[in-house]
């Protein structure tokens, strides 16, 4: 099981964050306003996806 490091990806009206850029829920672009893309870990729960990997 990998550790969660930067850079973190998360919708702004989900309660999730993402820091696989694999991860197949992780839709950020810089062109979508609805996606932020950070180094500092958000205040959100990890997703599922990217805590089993």
């Amino acid at each position: 099981m990998s550790t969660p490091s930067a850079p973190y990806y998360h919708k702004k009206s989900s309660d999730t964050y993402h820091w696989e850029t694999s991860c197949s829920q992780n839709n950020y672009s810089s062109s979508n306003p609805e996606w932020e893309k950070t180094n500092s870990k958000p205040n959100k729960e990890q997703c599922n996806q990217c805590q089993s990997k």
